[in-house]
């Protein structure tokens, strides 16, 4: 049947991997400094949430109460500064170049330093260890949040063509995926076979992926190039951006769903204590790792492909539904047998990275459905970008605030008991059997919650199918016009001046 159509599956499969690589919109310059950008900066904000509990209960000796308390105050305060960042990334500077852009620039060096600093178990008193980490955990957090956007902000700038941006996304997201597994697939494995070492490791790593992930960071701001500037388009007033905003519906059920997303993220963090604490075979998370990765690469592969029958919407949805079964059937069957974990934890990863690529479209696509809808409603079509992008940075953050309470507040519940610092010495602690099982339904529970909730928040984004396509089409008609009209104005100008 396939041959009766031209072409075999590996031939479709070349055919559209051409289509995705030679893209009409973007160099293969700017694919790759995109994908650069993503993939350092991947690679340093997994060091962190694989590791970074785990080492400040076990190495620092701070205890999950503790840790809870700094990584809220930590988040509340980058939840008020990224809508800030949205304002100051959506204008120009004085000499009108653009301020993403020189973020872009900025944040990297100290984002690898604090991530950096963070592994550091300094030679001093417990209540100094504490102030160390909120002050460099704060660093991190805003500088992490200002890249983002920026990132985020130049990449939404660089088409209005929905089916270019789609490719440019899912290229990136291979990217953005393997800069994210290196760290949670190398890192057990060192841990596994120098266990005594294991505070050196978690050092070491975070040393070789902030240097690395620095050097990747800096690569867009010297190959990326915004091109969605209109002379026609006015910059609008603080109080437009908001009455735009609120018209962003499908913007605002991707942060609904990542809100409640923070469950999910409880799931994740446990995982690393599931497998040393519960399994006691740490191994196990490059084994699990390796096939979600690989079966992620998977489903990002087929993004383009299926994005012809799918919606972003529609990936996303069925991509947390899929998820929250396989964590339902987890629960149901335990974790006596390493293969099922493995395979249940490994095919739980298959929508990730396809989820990821969708959520950055989506949110790209949205900045069209935003300018469309103001546009009918005020007569001034309004994209603003930058704060579209931190909107949902916030509601990241809001989500990442919730999951630091929940996580840790987890840990409480199930009576985990963190090392014990005497000075500057630190000793480790053995767990209950009740506490190494409590772990194993964190972990399940908060699967089955974090998926399921925002899939059907999801189902509310109608922003898909055949009125998508009328909005596009209605929609490129207003800029042709707009731009006809500009044109217009500005001839019959420069004839008068002649």
């Amino acid at each position: 049947m396939g041959k009766e159509n031209g072409k075999g599956f590996m031939g479709k499969l070349k055919e559209g991997w051409k289509k995705v690589v030679n893209n009409p919109s973007f160099t293969i310059k700017e694919q790759f400094g995109f994908s650069s950008g993503i993939m350092g900066n991947s690679m340093a904000q997994d060091v962190e949430a694989y590791a970074l509990t785990l080492f400040l209960t076990r190495f620092m000796g701070i205890a999950a109460a503790y840790v809870l308390i700094l990584q809220m105050v930590a988040k509340i305060a980058n939840i008020i500064v990224d809508p800030l960042a949205g304002v100051i990334l959506d204008r120009k500077g004085k000499s009108g170049r653009s301020r993403a852009k020189m973020f872009s620039l900025v944040m990297p060096l100290p984002l690898a330093v604090s991530s950096i600093l963070l592994f550091v178990v300094p030679k001093i008193g417990l209540t100094q260890r504490i102030i160390y980490v909120f002050v460099f955990y704060l660093l991190y957090c805003v500088c992490d949040g200002f890249y983002d956007m920026s990132l985020n902000t130049i990449s939404a700038r660089m088409t209005t063509n929905p089916k270019d941006r789609k490719n440019f996304y899912t290229v990136a997201q291979f990217a953005s995926t393997l800069g994210g597994m290196l760290p949670s697939g190398l890192i057990p494995v060192f841990v596994a076979l120098y266990m005594d070492k294991e505070a050196v490791i978690y050092l070491l790593f975070a040393l070789f992926f902030g240097v690395v992930g620095f050097v990747l960071m800096i690569v867009p701001y010297f190959t990326l190039t915004e091109k969605t500037a209109a002379a026609w388009r006015k910059q609008p007033k603080v109080e437009m951006n908001f009455k735009a905003l609120m018209l962003n519906k499908p913007m605002w059920c991707l942060i609904g769903s990542q809100v409640v997303d923070s469950v999910r993220q409880v799931c994740y963090s446990g995982l690393a204590y599931f497998y040393l604490e519960t399994l006691d075979a740490f191994w196990m998370a490059s084994v699990a790792g390796t096939i979600s990765a690989t079966l992620s690469y998977i489903g990002i592969a087929a993004v383009p492909f299926i994005g012809n029958k799918l919606s972003s919407r529609d990936i996303i949805m069925y991509g947390y539904f899929y998820t929250g079964i396989l964590y339902i059937i987890f629960l149901l069957v335990g974790y006596r047998s390493l293969v099922v974990v493995a395979l249940i934890i490994g095919f739980a990863g298959l929508p990730n990275g396809a989820m990821s690529s969708s959520r950055n479209i989506l949110m790209a696509d949205s900045t069209d459905y935003m300018e469309y809808m103001t546009w009918k409603k005020y007569g001034e079509p309004v994209r603003s970008e930058a704060m579209v992008f931190a909107l949902r940075s916030t509601a990241a953050r809001i989500s990442g605030l919730w999951k630091s309470l929940l996580f840790p507040a987890g840990l409480v519940v199930i009576g985990y008991v963190s090392a014990k610092s005497f000075g500057s010495s630190t000793i480790s602690v053995v767990q209950s059997k009740e506490t190494l099982n409590g772990i194993f339904y964190l972990i399940t529970i908060s699967g089955i919650v974090g998926n399921i909730i925002p899939g059907i928040i999801m189902s509310f984004d109608n922003y898909t199918g055949k009125r998508k396509e009328k909005i596009l089409e209605e929609l490129y008609e207003m800029r042709a016009k707009r731009q006809a009209e500009w044109d217009a104005a500005h001839i019959a100008e420069g004839g008068a001046k002649e």
